[in-house]
């Protein structure tokens, strides 16, 4: 549940910061267009940024691999008892680790290093959020008792997963 009030806290922050279809900026000497890249459609599983081969060593079991209802762009994997979401969101990174870093989520995360550009780790949703080119990787489980993934390895995920983009 805190995992998916963080993760609407942090949809609603971005769909505040940035405005819709792109800004124009202007100055006494030029004008200028920058345009928001468009999310491609699809998640980081339509587009085989990650894989149930990827996952196989999170579970005790063989994962399954679907789509998270109502978010095109985040896919989960489970084995029937635990599960794992992965969500890509181009555009959304920076801010996004900004924000969880900054203690704006209400939960504490801690810097990882070695990640993309900047991540943290979040330990009470056993959650990475991560950076690179802007693009946000963002990795948790569904907290289940004795199904607790290391910072490490989601780190390694979200670097294959940035590798593959």
């Amino acid at each position: 549940m805190r995992r998916l009030v963080a993760l609407t806290f942090l949809a609603l922050l971005a769909a505040c910061s940035k405005p819709a279809g792109g800004s124009t900026s202007t100055s006494s000497q030029s004008s200028t267009t920058v345009t928001t890249a468009a999310a491609p459609a699809g998640s980081a599983c339509d587009h085989k940024l990650v894989t149930v081969a990827d996952m196989a060593g999170f579970f005790k079991g063989t994962p399954t691999m679907g789509p998270l209802p109502g978010d095109p762009q985040s896919c989960i994997f489970s084995d029937g008892d635990d599960s794992i979401t992965v969500s890509i969101r181009p555009g959304l990174g920076t801010i996004s680790v900004k924000e969880v870093l900054s203690g704006a989520t209400n939960v504490q995360a801690t810097p990882v290093t070695g990640v993309g550009e900047q991540a943290s780790w979040t330990p009470i949703l056993h959650e990475i959020s991560a950076t690179k080119n802007n693009v946000l990787c963002n990795i948790g489980t569904d907290g289940a008792p004795g199904f607790s993934p290391t910072q490490q390895q989601f780190g390694d995920l979200c670097n294959k997963i940035f590798g593959r983009m």
